[in-house]
């Protein structure tokens, strides 16, 4: 990777550590979308890099820009990635805190934060639905007009099965990563 390469990467985390609010689930469509335009992942990898990240210990977002960093990087990728993707945040909760508290209970305060609140749901749900597409498309080519022809169903019953057990059951997240982990090896 050139440097200039490496100013990019950088400055596409930079970005979204600046931009976004509601933490690493809302920073998921930002980074699809970095990572697809700048060829480091395809739509799969993506799903995948999701499924590894919610595993590993750490917040999402950032085990996402470790992973991207060190794949097009090394080591100095993975740590200063992760770096440039939270520096902003923390930047921002130190300096904003104290006018928050002298300020919370401000009409103005209160409405972006209404605002702020319905954002990160829109963010969310857009993770939820580009992921949700991925992964339950046999096709990886990206056709979503053909999206219907090329469903899994395997995968559409993994989801509908693990749902109804979610709900059923409501144990530890991890009892049904593992589970459902362990059942889609043996019928995959």
């Amino acid at each position: 990777m050139t440097t200039m390469s490496l100013i990019n990467m950088l400055l596409e985390f930079l970005k979204i550590g600046s931009v976004t609010y509601g933490g690493g689930l809302a920073m998921i469509p930002l980074l699809r979308d970095i990572a697809i335009s700048n060829q480091w992942l395809t739509d799969s990898q993506f799903a995948n890099l999701i499924a590894i990240s919610q595993t590993t210990p750490g917040p999402i977002a950032i085990n996402m820009a470790a992973f991207i960093g060190y794949r097009e990087v090394g080591v100095f990728g993975a740590i200063a990635s992760s770096l440039v993707l939270i520096l902003p945040a923390f930047i921002m909760a130190i300096v904003l805190s104290n006018f928050l508290t002298k300020h919370r209970k401000s009409p103005i305060i209160t409405a972006a934060f209404v605002g702020l609140k319905a954002t990160v749901i829109g963010l969310i749900a857009t993770a939820i639905i580009q992921v949700g597409l991925v992964s339950l498309y046999i096709d990886d080519s990206g056709d979503l007009l053909r999206f219907w022809r090329h469903i899994d169903p395997k995968a559409i019953v993994m989801l509908v099965v693990s749902y109804l057990l979610i709900l059923k059951t409501q144990k530890h997240p991890l009892y049904y990563i593992v589970g459902f982990g362990l059942i889609s090896i043996f019928i995959w």
